[in-house]
């Protein structure tokens, strides 16, 4: 086992380091200040004795080309990638993640369905390019007066095989435990899990839910599932929609062009973005 030290701050030259906001296995990631943009920032380092792990090395390679290469209005922007040290500069986001929102209360259903197309869209985009997530959760999505903005693409993937077991416990589709099959539908997985736990402030399997690991079908959930509290009052159709998001079987779950449909005409369409998603809003 890796022995974990002290943050070492090292960053990139050109990059002061502030504070310290979130001290990782792999990881430390700075709040900092970009002496050539003239603007703090946020730079994710690959941890000193971290640095000899070439797997370790290319993720954090990787997520900073995804991070400088693919742009969205509802994808977090990379502004640098550097190789010595391993590190991705980001823009700073203002705001507060879904899941410290969602902590104050849940979410009503027309600020679902808009956070739901928000998020469609830009799991879209990654599709197009071949890429998927695999790690959508609350935590990862960043909220600021109406806008919100999907973060950390560490887990990002192609199609097909994967590492298994990737992914956060509680949020793991099924078909990640093998690292087999992984496909658009492990996205909708995750976005499903998302936009009930808006609804519901809880996750419909668990928050400690895993899955048995062993190469054999169907995969046997080590906690029984629970219908989430807070759903009885939505129309049946989001409902059916949103069980069909986590199905265990991902040939069971929608496409998101069909989760995007569903959830259009439940938006604001005579109120201003920001204001449907007012809630959303960090209280000040």
């Amino acid at each position: 086992m890796t022995r974990r030290r002290t943050p070492s701050g090292d960053l990139p030259p050109g990059y002061r380091p502030l504070a310290l906001l979130a001290d990782g296995r792999r990881l430390e990631t700075w709040d900092a200040f970009d002496e050539a943009r003239g603007t703090r920032c946020v730079v994710k380092l690959l941890r000193a004795e971290r640095r000899h792990e070439p797997r370790v090395r290319q993720a954090v390679l990787l997520e900073g080309h995804l991070a400088t290469t693919l742009a969205h209005p509802h994808l977090v922007r990379g502004y640098d990638v550097h190789d010595d040290p391993p590190a991705v500069v980001l823009e700073t986001l203002r705001g507060a993640t879904l899941a410290a929102l969602v902590d104050e209360e849940p979410l009503g259903l027309a600020d679902v369905a808009e956070l739901g197309c928000q998020l469609a869209s830009v799991l879209g985009y990654l599709h197009r390019h071949d890429w998927l997530h695999l790690d959508l959760k609350p935590d990862n999505v960043v909220v600021d007066h109406g806008k919100a903005v999907l973060i950390d693409l560490s887990l990002a993937g192609r199609p097909g095989a994967g590492r298994p077991g990737a992914g956060t416990r509680g949020y793991l589709a099924p078909e990640q435990a093998t690292g087999r099959g992984l496909s658009a539908a492990t996205d909708v997985w995750g976005l499903g899990m998302t936009l009930i736990e808006a609804l519901a402030r809880t996750a419909p399997y668990g928050d400690e839910a895993t899955w048995e690991s062993r190469r054999r079908w169907p995969l046997v959930h080590r906690r029984m599932p629970r219908a989430p509290e807070g759903l009885d009052d939505l129309p049946e159709e989001v409902r059916a929609l949103l069980a069909a998001c986590v199905s265990v079987d991902p040939a069971g779950r929608p496409l998101l062009a069909e989760v995007r449909s569903a959830l259009e005409p439940l938006r604001s369409p005579a109120t201003p973005v920001d204001d449907v998603l007012a809630p959303l809003a960090p209280r000040r």
